[in-house]
């Protein structure tokens, strides 16, 4: 490669420049352990850096001197960013290669990733919501490019576990999965997360934390009344309260020996039973691409379905005794896998 020829990594280098010279006084860092990875995450905004702080409780750690990635979040006009000959400012502008991606949208957004310096970014424009930017969409979104350079996925997912055998729970959002999950885990499962983990792409499936918060409905709340502090409440997603579960014990990594999809009943009693892999591994693919958002491409589409070939997948009917319906999950799990 011509080295005058322009590259992705080259413009990110540009942004870098800009980004310096819009941030504000005092501390807009912060570094979080994830896979056994130390991430920077880096804000032009301080109060910004304070509610993603709170939002990664449990995950800070004390800051080392080179991190092995960097994510950069900003607020600003996108239009910026546009290349000199763009003739339609409506457009999405896409550009890959083998230095990095680019994806800038003038009036919504700019997601880009430096594959050779490990740094991701993510510019909302200011007629965005910048709360909604960092609230954990965004989070999980950056997450997602990070994942995939580092030999891994990000899957819209809950991971649970008795005796180190450990379960994903995939749904889309209302079918039971995080109310079931937060269940175990004030019952004493092993837990890794209950709405979205990273796994492995390679060898036997694992299951691993992204943060430390756990995300209930106000009906679930108000019934299984867990003790942990309210870190917001969603407004995009029917006022969701999420919660700080840090002093639960979570597993680093978390063996999967199988997916179950949940569904709500009007059962008595929960039951289980093996269904075709097809439709749930559809589903939770397209949800996932949903939560990770840009990346919609058939790569990542790819990659996750060769990552989910060959595991197991049950249907959970669940009926309205939380009690025990984890208490059934919990027998399932010893006797059966």
């Amino acid at each position: 490669m011509s080295s005058n020829k322009p590259t992705i990594s080259g413009f990110f280098q540009s942004v870098d420049h800009r980004i310096e010279r819009m941030k504000e006084e005092g501390e807009t860092s912060f570094q979080v352990r994830v896979a056994d990875q130390v991430i920077e995450q880096r804000f032009i905004s301080v109060a910004n850096a304070k509610t993603v702080a709170h939002f990664m409780v449990g995950m800070i750690q004390e800051k080392t001197k080179k991190p092995d990635a960097v994510f950069n979040y900003w607020t600003e006009d996108c239009s910026h960013y546009l290349p000199a000959n763009a003739e339609n400012a409506e457009a999405v502008w896409q550009s890959r290669d083998e230095t990095g991606y680019l994806r800038l949208s003038a009036k919504f957004n700019m997601v880009g990733m430096d594959y050779e310096r490990n740094r991701f970014y993510y510019c909302r424009h200011p007629s965005k919501s910048t709360e909604h930017m960092i609230k954990g969409h965004t989070m999980v979104l950056t997450f997602g490019q990070w994942a995939v350079q580092n030999g891994m996925l990000l899957l819209h997912s809950a991971c649970v576990g008795v005796n180190g055998k450990g379960v994903m729970l995939s749904a889309r959002g209302g079918e039971g999965k995080s109310t079931l999950a937060v269940s175990c885990l004030l019952g004493g499962f092993d837990f890794v997360a209950d709405d979205a983990l990273l796994v492995n792409q390679q060898g036997p499936l694992k299951a691993m934390p992204i943060y430390r918060t756990v995300g209930l409905n106000q009906d679930m709340y108000a019934r299984l009344k867990p003790d942990m502090p309210i870190v917001y409440v969603d407004p995009n997603r029917n006022d969701k309260l999420m919660l700080d579960a840090s002093r639960f014990q979570f597993r680093d990594q978390l063996p999967v020996y199988a997916i179950i999809y949940p569904r709500v009943s009007e059962s008595p009693a929960p039951s289980i039973k093996r269904i075709a892999p097809g439709p749930v591994f559809a589903k939770l693919i397209d949800s996932t691409a949903t939560l990770i958002g840009v990346f919609r491409d058939p790569e990542i589409y790819r990659l996750m379905a060769q990552r989910l070939l060959g595991i197991p997948v049950y249907e959970i009917s669940l009926c309205r005794d939380l009690d025990l319906n984890r208490e059934f999950l919990k027998n399932f799990i010893i006797k059966e896998l």
